[in-house]
């Protein structure tokens, strides 16, 4: 999904997400011209939405997936206008969160930020190898239940059924790592009547997703959050 902004229009949606405001048109920030909205709205990024007398504007679902995808690219970097003095209250949002994020998971700010050591290193190599199994794993799990077919949309309670020896996580970060390469499609369930609470229970569920889930649950509703089913294209 390649999507071109300037550093303005990136804060822009990066304030949106990371806030979940849905400011009036005459309140964004930063302030943005009639074109500079449009390229947005053109991009499936943001909706302009009309309540009572005034137009808001609303992030997209694909705002956040585009995103998602950004931050799991190894080249991933951000670049703000210079002058940008309307980025320093979104990052206050997004410290709190992120601090949140880390008393919950027991992680010390030191492991967030610092370099791995060569035994980390080492055992991140262990781990590449040991999830290469899994994928190839995966995949010949999904190959069986399709009858060797590819392209077939197959529920992840299924596939995790015959991966019973993993961890959810494992199984998670395998997942992501297929479909960051092209190799499979997540993807959502829409009819809610065909969702069990075994297919809740086996949901892959990104960091992003997981906030924007915690922070305007009440605003969704019975939206529920994850992805509950996986095509493989390779």
């Amino acid at each position: 999904m390649t999507i071109e902004l300037t550093p303005k229009l990136d804060l822009v949606v990066w304030s949106l997400l990371i806030t979940g405001d849905e400011p009036m048109m005459s309140k964004v920030k930063p302030g943005i011209t009639p074109t500079e909205r449009r390229k947005l709205v053109d991009a499936g990024l943001i909706r302009v939405e009309k309540r009572g007398r005034a137009s808001h504007i609303v992030l997209e679902d694909k705002a956040w997936d585009w995103l998602a995808m950004r931050l799991q690219s190894p080249d991933f970097g951000v670049q703000f206008p210079s002058r940008a003095t309307t980025a320093i209250p979104t990052f206050q949002v997004l410290l709190e969160k992120l601090g949140a994020f880390l008393r919950s998971r027991q992680i010390s700010l030191a492991d967030f930020l610092t370099t791995a050591s060569q035994s980390n290193l080492d055992r991140s190599q262990k781990n590449e190898a040991a999830n290469h199994d899994l994928i190839e794993c995966i995949r010949d799990t999904y190959l069986q239940i399709t009858s060797g077919k590819r392209n077939v949309r197959v529920k992840l309670a299924a596939l995790r059924h015959s991966l019973v020896n993993f961890s959810q996580k494992e199984v998670d970060q395998a997942l992501e790592t297929m479909e960051l390469a092209g190799n499979l499609v997540l993807m959502h369930l829409d009819d809610p009547e065909e969702i069990t609470p075994e297919d809740d229970k086996a949901a892959v569920i990104a960091v992003l997703e997981r906030i924007r889930y915690t922070s305007t649950e009440k605003r969704f509703g019975t939206h529920r959050p994850g992805q509950l089913a996986c095509t493989l294209s390779k």
